[in-house]
């Protein structure tokens, strides 16, 4: 029961902080961005979507997906990050609403990829992932072997060189910057 209600403090945690990332460095700068988070920006920017609107779709697609692969367990822990990811990143988005604590692009990608990889290790100890593109990796790794860290940043430069048609050429280089951090 302790391992189970910490597993859940985690998950509830590293969302968090990933949502605060988000909205705190990323969004406000025009930032790209690799996984559901790159997909969201890539929805906006089409489709005028909000991000977290297109985040929660994808997220339940993925989950789904991920549900069926990957069993019981796994959706337990990765269902919360489905649906709370999203949500509070709509609370911070609302709250901070295009706020920079500073105009040096470099120190908001490095606290954007800090807090992100922080985040993400945090969901991932817990078991769980994040939702959204950490799901295809594990599936990968699963059926293939493939190491789930190369095919999240395969997937993530991928997303980023979709960015391209709307982003800058540095903030993408930036973008990989973060992602690598």
């Amino acid at each position: 029961m302790y391992t189970r209600a910490r597993d859940i403090f985690s998950v509830i945690l590293g969302n968090t902080i990933f949502a605060f990332a988000v909205a705190f460095f990323v969004l406000p700068n025009g930032l790209a961005m690799g996984g559901g988070t790159g997909l969201s920006l890539i929805a906006k920017n089409f489709l005028g979507m909000p991000v977290y609107l297109f985040t929660l779709i994808f997220n339940i697609i993925m989950f789904i997906i991920g549900t069926v692969v990957l069993g019981r367990k796994f959706a337990l822990t990765t269902g919360i990050s489905t649906f709370y990811y999203p949500f509070i990143l709509g609370v911070f988005e609302k709250i901070i609403g295009g706020y920079s604590v500073t105009d040096d692009i470099f120190l908001n990608v490095f606290f954007a990829g800090l807090l992100t990889g922080l985040s993400l290790g945090i969901v991932i100890r817990a078991g769980a992932s994040t939702g959204g593109m950490d799901i295809p990796p594990i599936i990968l790794n699963k059926f293939f072997g493939i190491s789930v860290s190369s095919s999240m940043y395969a997937f993530g430069c991928i997303i980023l060189a979709v960015q391209l048609i709307f982003t800058a050429p540095e903030k993408i280089l930036y973008g990989v910057v973060q992602i690598m951090i």
